[in-house]
């Protein structure tokens, strides 16, 4: 993270470029009315060992700025379809946001910069020509929507020092984790793997908001593997994403968790593999907030209404009911600790300098709000509410940051079994499915494609009318959104707190979901892509 004198300098020199862009002027086109800087100050570190052998030890800092250069009025300007298709990176602009890391000698900064505005002038000029060249043959949707809102100015600067990262210690935490782990039975392979990312990011912006914000993040990850004799890859993954190094277990915890994944390891190679499943479903925590994630989430990203490629699925159902059951679903950044640990997905100003604030999206099952930047999604009563995010030079579009996910009349874990075999007998079905934990999820929101979403299941067991449940492996749920959404019979009592990344048209994000579990009357499973291959030849040298 930035030093205080680092970050004083820095910000004149943002300040003056931002003012010198909006002096640039070609005849005959539209001059720019807005200008605004993020840069992204970053130190990296990173390590990995397998089988006690370190793989990787590398350190990096970058520093890379963000330009929006905004050419015609807030009214109608360059951007459209939400800014969706703003992240190519064969244009001129990306080859210039990479800035000097040199805090003795600005001087090269100012050229970058200068360098980087002339590029984005250049683009936003031929993107505001050919917007206007479109509506000679076809109706603009959106052209009773500014494209963008004014927000109020905003000065806030923060000073912080960053976390010491230990890399000794890192390095050889992960070579005496990994050592271990390859030598617990039946371990074809493995993995330990830490991360730490250190950030400053600094807006600046014509209109005359000055922020300073700092983020971290501390990942230790770790990866069992066995081959089967049938010549099916069988993993368990552990990942900690924390936004406090204190967060992160020592070798004492690490091990007892392991040793659960690995027992898991175990039951999976001997589990029953089925290909395909529909049925009662009780999605633990994780996985209930990675099916809100996926199903709802991207959907009420307000930049997808803005673009006629996209399914807009809740588009104009506004105080409508969406979801059968009473539940509720917000989106804070604001909200920086759950239960004592951080949630990386949580910041103050958003990255086109709004203020971050509570959405109510669903509330009591019905529709209130999207996800929102600055370009408005309707002609009256539009207000931004700060989820406007990006990674590097893609344009910020509506992203995820504190999802939480919360409902009424809800149960606890042994009245949601006993709710899913009572449903399982209802639909007179051989058995029902637990679904422990995940790996991850993707969706389609495109208006081209099948409005679906999928999620990849880590662990799961069959459960039985009688109460009997078995370990099986083989397949991933999938759905369309809205059946799958109201066919949730019951909600937990029990919230739990998953931070990860996301991943989507602005780049790769940490995000974070609080959800409870969630039961409901069916849900479709699919069989897990696999590639079976051959056993190894030789037996291993340990």
């Amino acid at each position: 993270m930035l030093p205080k004198s680092s970050i004083d300098r820095i910000i004149p020199i943002l300040k003056k470029s931002a003012r010198r862009a909006l002096r640039m002027q070609v005849r005959g086109f539209p001059k720019p009315y807005y200008c605004s800087f993020v840069l992204r100050d970053i130190n990296w570190f990173n390590t990995w060992a397998g089988s006690g052998s370190m793989y990787r030890n590398r350190a990096d800092h970058t520093r890379n700025v963000y330009c929006d250069i905004r050419v015609g009025s807030y009214r109608n300007d360059q951007v459209t379809d939400g800014g969706l298709n703003d992240n190519d990176e064969e244009l001129d602009s990306v080859g210039h946001v990479t800035m000097p890391i040199d805090d003795t000698n600005y001087e090269g900064m100012k050229l970058a910069l200068w360098r980087l505005t002339e590029a984005k002038f250049k683009e936003a000029l031929a993107d505001y020509n050919q917007k206007e060249s479109q509506r000679i043959s076809m109706i603009d949707p959106n052209s009773d929507f500014a494209s963008f809102v004014k927000v109020p100015a905003v000065r806030s600067i923060k000073y912080v020092q960053p976390e010491k990262v230990d890399e000794e210690k890192w390095v050889k935490f992960c070579k005496r984790a990994s050592e271990w782990m390859s030598g617990l039975p039946h371990v074809t392979s493995s993995w330990v793997e830490y991360d730490s990312t250190q950030e400053t990011r600094i807006l600046v912006s014509t209109e005359g908001s000055v922020i300073v914000q700092h983020s971290q993040v501390f990942s230790l990850s770790a990866s069992f593997r066995k081959l089967t004799k049938e010549g099916s890859h069988i993993e368990q993954e552990m990942v900690f994403n924390v936004g406090r190094q204190k967060e992160l277990p020592d070798m004492r915890a690490f091990k007892k968790q392991a040793l659960q994944k690995h027992e898991q390891l175990l039951k999976l190679m001997n589990a029953r593999k089925i290909h395909a499943f529909s049925g009662p479903v009780l999605l633990c925590p994780g996985p209930s907030g990675l099916l809100f994630h996926e199903a709802i989430g991207h959907r009420l990203e307000g930049s997808r209404l803005l673009s006629s490629g996209e399914g807009q699925t809740f588009k104009g159902q506004e105080g409508k009911p969406v979801l059968n059951l009473e539940l509720t679903i917000r989106d804070n950044p604001k909200l920086k600790e759950f239960k004592g640990q951080r949630c990386i997905g949580a910041y103050d100003f958003d990255d086109e300098g709004s203020a971050a604030q509570d959405a109510l999206l669903v509330e009591n099952g019905v529709l209130r709000d999207f996800l929102n930047t600055r370009a408005a999604t309707r002609k009256k009563n539009f207000a931004p509410n700060g989820h406007a995010r990006n990674k590097k030079f893609q344009r910020p579009i509506s992203r995820m940051a504190v999802t939480i996910i919360e409902g009424k009349k809800a149960l606890n874990m042994q009245q949601l079994r006993e709710l899913l075999i009572a449903e399982i007998k209802r639909q007179k079905k051989p058995f029902g499915m637990i679904v422990y934990e995940t790996a991850g999820g993707e969706t389609e929101t495109n208006s081209y494609d099948f409005q679906a979403f999928s999620g990849e299941i880590s662990y799961a067991t069959l459960i039985y009318p009688d109460g009997k449940e078995i370990v099986v492996r083989g397949v991933n749920f999938v759905g369309t959104p809205l059946q799958a959404l109201n066919n949730i019979i019951a909600i937990g009592d029990q919230q739990s707190i998953d931070n990860g990344y996301c991943g989507a048209e602005s780049g790769f994000l940490p995000v974070t979901t609080i959800s409870p579990a969630v039961l409901l009357r069916n849900l479709e499973l699919q069989a897990q892509e696999e590639e079976l291959v051959t056993q190894y030849l030789l037996p291993s040298p340990r």
